[in-house]
């Protein structure tokens, strides 16, 4: 019993962010279904689904130092929980109402598994960062369980669908969000997750500058992943099947490359890679328009997954270790600056593509700009933090 006290602290923190992973991906999941009876959704109002779920992550990011004040990270954790249930069990609702109610509720899903996320995901950061002595390695961790929801919610979804019982994952995941939420109970006096923010005051160059990078680093991420089977279909006009091993591809290497870094602290300096990796995020964007085979055009976004996997974990880990009395604003910061890049790179892309007519081999050329100035951002990311925080964080 003592052993499972103990362990409780992380039980907590990555089964949390296993279970954002596999809510954040549900409503793009779940498009198909959102196209056919009962909803019949058109592009239009399914692209507000997003808007709503975007909006919601940035406000929750935005409140997270507010909240952190008064209840520490733990009760922001608790917060984004609570906030997916509430999300999940709306989209469950939205079956029992008529078509326009059920729409509403399904706008309130969003916004709410949005809330959840900007929690949920800043809290989990945080949390994770003291859950061993070496924070990299710890935050990395919940990355690569976050990345593994995201990426497995399309299949486990897709077989669910084939059978006509779709219904089940978001009731599964309501109920073991409501499991971790029983399991934060009692723990706020626990030594995880106290707030440290203190009082307001201006954000500092460097939080300035990690969230910056963050904003980058998600725009990059967004038109690999937003953007790959498009690119092979349309523009290349490779198969389906060649559009989906390219998008599964990206994911797999960027998961395995996290597991790698996770497992292997040493194999990989924080400082330096922090600022290399974005060279080679550059050069991907480069080699993809002018890479024509189906082959290379998957092996393309394999180099662009294992590229963008570690900037993120590392840019929250050397802003925790160059920020220590700051930690509930960098997670926030980050976070914000995470969806934010995110919505920029899937949304702007798509503008360019309708209205300004351009191909995505002509904005793949044009990202390698945004990975350069991602280098560059990091560069002075690090450049502004003690140098004895930036090595300790290994």
């Amino acid at each position: 019993m003592a052993s499972l006290t103990q362990l409780r602290p992380a039980i907590v923190v990555y089964a949390a962010a296993t279970l954002q992973g596999f809510a954040f991906t549900l409503v793009p999941a779940l498009a198909v279904v959102f196209s056919a009876a009962p909803y019949h959704i058109d592009a239009g109002a399914f692209g507000e689904l997003f808007v709503a779920l975007t909006l919601g992550a940035i406000l929750a990011a935005t409140t997270t130092p507010f909240i952190a004040r008064k209840h520490r990270m733990v009760g922001v954790l608790r917060f984004g929980v609570a906030a997916n249930v509430i999300g999940l069990g709306a989209l469950i609702g939205s079956l029992l109402l008529p078509r326009a109610d059920a729409y509403e509720l399904l706008l309130a899903d969003s916004a709410a598994l949005g809330l959840g996320f900007g929690l949920n995901f800043s809290a989990v950061n945080e949390l994770a960062s003291a859950l061993s002595a070496n924070p990299t390695r710890s935050i990395t961790i919940a990355n690569v369980l976050t990345g593994l929801g995201t990426a497995l919610t399309p299949l486990l979804v897709g077989t669910l669908v084939a059978r006509g019982s779709w219904v089940v994952w978001p009731a599964v995941l309501l109920v073991a969000f409501s499991c971790v939420l029983l399991l934060t109970t009692g723990s706020a006096r626990a030594p995880v997750g106290r707030g440290r923010s203190g009082k307001t005051k201006a954000l500092s160059r460097g939080l300035v500058l990690f969230g910056v990078a963050a904003l980058l680093y998600a725009f990059c991420e967004g038109a690999f992943s937003s953007w790959a089977t498009t690119f092979a279909q349309v523009d290349r006009r490779f198969s389906l099947a060649t559009g989906e091993a390219a998008l599964s591809g990206f994911w797999l290497a960027l998961t395995c490359t996290r597991i790698v870094a996770a497992l292997l602290p040493r194999a990989l300096e924080p400082r330096w890679a922090f600022r290399l990796f974005p060279v080679a995020v550059g050069v991907t964007f480069l080699l993809l328009p002018v890479w024509t085979t189906p082959p290379l055009l998957v092996l393309g976004f394999i180099m662009g997954g294992a590229a963008c996997s570690i900037v993120f974990p590392y840019a929250m880990a050397l802003a925790f270790r160059a920020m220590p009395s700051d930690k509930d604003r960098v997670a926030a910061v980050l976070v914000g600056a995470l969806m934010a890049g995110e919505g920029l790179g899937t949304f702007s892309i798509g503008i360019l593509r309708t209205n300004a007519g351009l191909s995505l081999s002509q904005i793949y050329r044009g990202s390698a700009a945004v990975a350069l100035a991602l280098a560059i951002v990091a560069t002075l990311s690090v450049r502004v933090s003690p140098v004895n925080a930036v090595k300790s964080s290994r």
